[in-house]
């Protein structure tokens, strides 16, 4: 079992990498899991890590974060460009699950509505 400021390290890693777009696939289980408020559960880091989302991410911030021990939940507002040029930004509620040294599964929760009207 994670400590929480182990959870919490592994997560500010997450997301520096993934605002710095390097390094943050490296910290993925080899079965991670993704899920929630999205078309289709994938499951592996390759197809973690070829989600369309990333490509998409031009920024984020973290708004907040709660751990306890190897659970946590984020708030993130990403800065996004549609595959269009359009740019739009989308809050985000990531819930996490770490087991070890690695980021084990994610759900994810947003408004998929206005997301869908950002992409349009």
């Amino acid at each position: 079992m994670n400590t929480s400021s182990e959870t919490r390290e592994i997560l500010k890693k997450y997301y520096d990498g993934l605002s710095k777009k390097e390094g943050w696939q490296s910290l993925l289980s080899d079965n991670v899991l993704l899920t929630g408020t999205i078309a289709k559960e994938s499951r592996g880091r390759d197809a973690f890590a070829n989600n369309n989302f990333f490509r998409m991410i031009r920024g984020l911030t973290v708004k907040g974060m709660i751990v306890e021990n190897e659970n946590a939940c984020a708030v993130v507002s990403y800065d996004l460009m549609s595959p269009k040029g359009k740019r739009f930004s989308s809050v985000v509620a990531e819930i996490w699950k770490v087991k070890g040294e690695k980021l084990d599964s994610l759900a994810i929760c947003f408004d998929t509505a206005a997301f869908q009207a950002s992409m349009a």
